[in-house]
Parts: structure tokens; C-alpha cells; sequence
């Protein structure tokens, strides 16, 4: 068995473009796919995405897709055995190493996808569509009920975070400040960056981080889920009056799973048992109305 952590997130229209509708794009890329498989994969600057339509979906059934990272001749793993030490894996041509994810998008707003240790993030699918669709849709991130309550109780009193961020071309929106900080920090040319900032441990403990800083902080983790591998944040609790923490990343709606493997590749799930988990862990969350109280954007900035 293989467990696998299932995250869901609010999928929205992109501001400025045509309403993304799944089932349509869906099935319009299966029957590009069909007239040309290079259709399923787009590459740019040495990062090679490919696209699989698993079901186009269509009334209240959702669509489903496998997204895989692919790795190119120069990024491909070697095969090791301790008496001939290193080696070239066995591929061919048009062969690739992979990893996967099955993503679940419903009419209603929501997706979700399994999350193991080497799964693409949602990124690559918007990536994929914008680029070989020219259709647009953000993915926003969805947090436990208990981080708005923390997060809500440190507001005006944050006083450090850790920022993880991933290649800026996979944005579906404008960068706001990182945008401007990432170019004049590292340069357009590197794949990640992290970013630590904050009032320090032997500073007065009455200093906060300013308060436009803590907007944009905020704004970041509620609707930048393209562009953050990893967010940790501290601040003071105004009702505890303790420094607390609460990880961004690691707090989000989601189920873990035990999954069936495929008899000939034991490290990739069975296609029907992920689809089977998702559509039980969306019915359950909306059975519970769990769905309702993790809006991160609906309550970062209510008034």
C-alpha cells in the first residue's frame, strides 16, 4: 500500500480572461491528444510537463487528470549498484522518468490531488493549460480551520517568516512584492529561492514586521499557491500573548490515505483507487461543510 496525502484547493477563473470551464478544456485537449500526442507535454526552459485526460467529466462528475514532471536527457536520474557503482538507466527515445499526481477538478470550485514525496504540484497543470490551452485558472490553497483562528489572532503582531518559492513563471498572477524581490535577490535564472525575515530573537518584543509587509505576506499565502513551496510564520498571540507558529504548507485540507499499487509498477498507485479517494474525501468534506470555514482568502482579509 501506498500513502498519499490527499490536498484539496479552490480552483478560480484568472481576472482579465475567458471563464475556465474543465470539462470543456478537457475534452478539447483529449482531442488534440488524439490528433497528436505531443500535445500532452509542453517543455520550456528545461522543465518538461505532460498532461493525461483520465475523464473529461461533465455535469456534477469531475474532471480528471494525471499531471507528470518529466525529466530530460541532462536532469535524468542514474541507476547505482555497490559493485559497478554508477549507470545509465534503460530508455528510449521517447521515454521519460516521471513522477505523478491525479488531479480532481469539480464544477463547483474545488479540486484536489494526491500529494506523495516526489508529486508535481498543481502549478504544472496551470502551467500546462495556459501554455498549451491558452486557458486560465488559479489554484488556491486551502488551511486547516484552526490557522485562520491562529493567524487571525497574531495579525498586527507577526514577527518573522520563512518563505520557500518556486520558479516565477509558473505564476497565475502578479507577484506583487516577491515579484520585485526575487529578480533583485537571485536573478530570473534560478529554479527556487528561500526567504527568512524578521524582527530577530534578542530584538525588542514589542517589534513587528510592518504592517504593508504583513498584507503582502498574507496575500501571498492566500493566493499564491503557484509560486510557495514552503511558508512558516510567527507572531504573537494577542489572546495567549505567546509567540506561536503556524506552517503554511504543512496545515492544509487534506486526508491521508493508504492507496493499492499497480502490479507492475509498485511505486505508482492504481488509477481507479486515487480517483475512488478523492471523490469519497470531496463528499465527505462537503457532508461536514468543511469546505465553508477554509476560504484562506475569504478570511485573511475580511474586514
Amino acid at each position: 500500500m501506498l500513502k498519499r496525502n490527499l490536498v484539496f484547493y479552490r480552483w478560480t477563473s484568472v481576472a482579465g480572461r475567458n471563464e475556465f470551464e474543465p470539462s470543456e478544456v478537457a475534452e478539447r485537449l483529449a482531442q488534440q491528444i488524439i490528433a497528436n500526442r505531443d500535445h500532452q507535454m509542453v517543455k520550456k526552459d528545461g522543465v518538461i510537463t505532460a498532461v493525461e485526460v483520465v475523464d473529461s467529466g461533465g455535469g456534477r462528475e469531475p474532471v480528471k487528470f494525471r499531471v507528470l514532471a518529466l525529466r530530460g536527457v541532462e536532469d535524468r536520474p542514474f541507476k547505482w549498484d555497490p559493485t559497478a557503482s554508477i549507470g545509465p538507466l534503460s530508455l528510449l527515445a521517447n521515454e521519460y522518468p516521471a513522477d505523478a499526481t491525479h488531479v480532481a477538478i469539480w464544477p463547483d470550485g474545488y479540486c484536489a490531488h494526491d500529494m506523495g514525496k516526489h508529486s508535481p504540484r498543481l502549478s504544472r497543470l496551470s502551467f500546462f493549460l495556459r501554455q498549451r490551452m491558452l486557458s486560465y485558472v488559479h489554484f488556491s490553497p486551502l488551511y486547516n480551520e484552526d490557522v485562520f483562528r491562529r493567524l487571525e489572532e497574531m495579525k498586527g503582531q507577526l514577527r518573522s517568516f520563512d518563505l520557500a518559492m518556486t520558479k516565477p513563471e509558473y505564476a497565475t498572477r502578479d507577484r506583487g512584492t516577491f515579484g520585485k524581490l526575487w529578480p533583485a535577490v537571485v536573478g530570473e535564472e534560478l529554479p527556487s529561492v528561500r526567504v527568512s525575515m524578521g524582527m530577530g530573537r534578542y530584538g525588542s518584543k514589542h517589534r513587528y514586521i510592518d504592517q504593508d509587509l504583513e498584507d503582502e505576506l498574507l496575500d501571498l499565502a492566500a493566493n499564491a499557491s503557484d509560486l510557495l513551496t514552503g511558508m512558516v510564520v510567527r507572531g504573537r498571540n494577542k489572546r495567549t500573548d505567546r509567540v506561536e507558529q503556524v506552517n503554511l504548507l504543512t496545515e492544509r485540507l487534506s486526508t491521508q490515505v493508504e492507496l493499492p499499487h499497480r502490479t507492475d509498477i509498485p511505486s505508482a498507485p492504481r488509477v481507479e483507487s486515487v480517483f475512488h479517494e478523492l471523490d469519497q474525501a470531496y463528499k465527505d468534506f462537503k457532508q461536514r461543510n468543511a469546505f465553508e470555514a477554509t476560504s484562506a482568502a475569504e478570511l485573511m482579509h475580511k474586514p
